[in-house]
């Protein structure tokens, strides 16, 4: 993972493949952590008032979404509205493995739009900075994932 002779674009986009993708030195990346899930473990709640794994995947895709539509349209999206949107009303393992491919499509498209802002990524304009601490938000959630496997049983992602 050495990213020491990188630049500073090219390490944070091989931070961002290793913490979302691939492989990273403190937790399994985030679309580890859900490959594989049933819809049951997805929907798995310690408690009635606490999120599961799936509506944390549906909160990640959103701040993933309202990022890149702040970045490339200039439009800051009313969060209050789809911030923990509900869950949708069909759930099924097919409904459930939309949203893991919806997550990966807008993983990917912050991979390119991080890529294609090169050296600007480290501008401290407040589209551009709140693009790339996504990452940041995206790493906090992965590790309650992990728990919320972890309370399940599941065994770790290697």
């Amino acid at each position: 993972m050495g990213t020491e002779n990188l630049n500073p674009s090219a390490a944070y986009l091989s931070d961002l493949r290793q913490f979302t993708v691939d492989k990273n030195f403190w937790q399994a990346s985030l679309l580890k952590q859900i490959e594989g899930l049933t819809m049951s473990q997805a929907l798995y709640k310690p408690s009635p008032d606490r999120h599961g794994i799936w509506q944390i995947v549906r909160h990640i895709s959103y701040w993933k979404y309202w990022a890149l539509t702040y970045l490339n349209e200039d439009i800051k999206l009313n969060a209050r509205d789809d911030n923990w949107a509900p869950l949708p009303v069909v759930q099924s393992e097919e409904s459930w493995s939309e949203e893991i491919e919806k997550l990966r499509k807008l993983n990917s498209d912050c991979m390119k739009a991080a890529e294609k802002l090169g050296e600007k990524l480290f501008s401290d304009e407040e589209k551009i900075a709140f693009f790339r601490q996504c990452l940041y938000h995206d790493s906090y959630h992965c590790g309650q994932i992990g728990f919320l496997r972890a309370m399940q049983g599941i065994t770790p992602v290697e």
